[in-house]
């Protein structure tokens, strides 16, 4: 689906380019990682940036035959108090679970080809082959192996998100507050569900859920006090968090390939598109 010469760009550095249209991401890493001839598999992804020793650095612990897989850290080119606290997450999240990102991440393939792949997982593809490959051999976080990368602000908003629900449903439970425990369990919740159940509708789910608000709303009077409360809680947490996840996501994206459109009109939609990709940094 790229708009922005990546094939033409790629095959001036790269001796094999791969291009299947309709493969999802997760398929193409595993056409990638089955296809590269070398014994190490090194990823990152189209929009980072790396220094000239990135793969020198990456590759180092492999000098330990133990080592199955390495990953590296992660520096926000959009700069800012969300995209920083994203990437210092980041960092915990790879150093203490080794649950490393395809954006800066190596691994054996001997361990690769022992692993389900990418594709085997619902979300998360990266993690999850990290996870599997882990239980194989050594894994290893290095700071200094780092790349740049901008930050979509649907991810700068995701660990906030997901730490601010844990409080809501903790805070709720203590006081005995149903909407909060309702609305933090919904947020949480659905982040779990989204790793369990791939949705192959093309209903959005945040629409779904909305839906169901509106039905939930309008049946107060045959519910108790206590349960409808809860509910909403719940049904509002799985709003936010498919609005965050999936509708921001999209029209951030619909926002990149307006970008890099040609003959961009002066309509006042024209100037809100133009305004958000500013405001945003995209």
């Amino acid at each position: 689906g790229s708009v922005d010469r990546t094939p033409e760009i790629a095959a001036k550095y790269c001796d094999i380019v791969l291009i299947k249209p309709g493969y999802s991401l997760a398929e193409m890493r595993d056409l990638g990682a089955k296809t590269a001839s070398g014994d190490i598999v090194v990823t990152t992804d189209a929009d980072c940036i790396a220094p000239e020793n990135w793969i020198e650095e990456l590759i180092k612990p492999f000098q330990d035959p133990k080592v199955a897989a390495v990953g590296g850290a992660f520096r926000p080119l959009n700069k800012n108090p969300l995209s920083s606290f994203y990437c210092w997450c980041s960092s915990i999240m790879q150093g203490t679970f080794g649950l490393f990102q395809g954006a800066n991440m190596a691994y054996t393939k001997e361990a690769y080809l022992k692993s389900p792949g990418y594709a085997d997982a619902k979300r998360a593809e990266d993690w999850n082959l990290s996870w599997k490959i882990r239980q194989q051999g050594k894994t290893r976080y290095l700071r200094r192996a780092y790349t740049r990368t901008e930050i979509p602000f649907n991810r700068q908003i995701e660990y906030p998100g997901g730490i601010l629900s844990a409080i809501l449903s903790l805070i709720g439970a203590v006081i005995n507050h149903p909407l909060l425990m309702g609305l933090g369990a919904g947020y949480v919740g659905s982040e779990i569900m989204t790793f369990l159940y791939r949705h192959k509708s093309n209903l959005r789910r945040s629409h779904m859920a909305l839906t169901a608000l509106v039905v939930v709303y309008f049946s107060r009077r045959f519910i108790n006090a206590f349960s409808w409360n809860l509910i909403l809680g719940i049904l509002v947490g799985i709003f936010g968090f498919h609005v965050i996840s999936e509708d921001i996501r999209q029209a951030i994206e619909d926002l990149k390939l307006y970008k890099v459109q040609e003959n961009h009109s002066n309509t006042y939609l024209d100037k809100i598109k133009r305004s958000l990709i500013r405001l945003l940094e995209i």
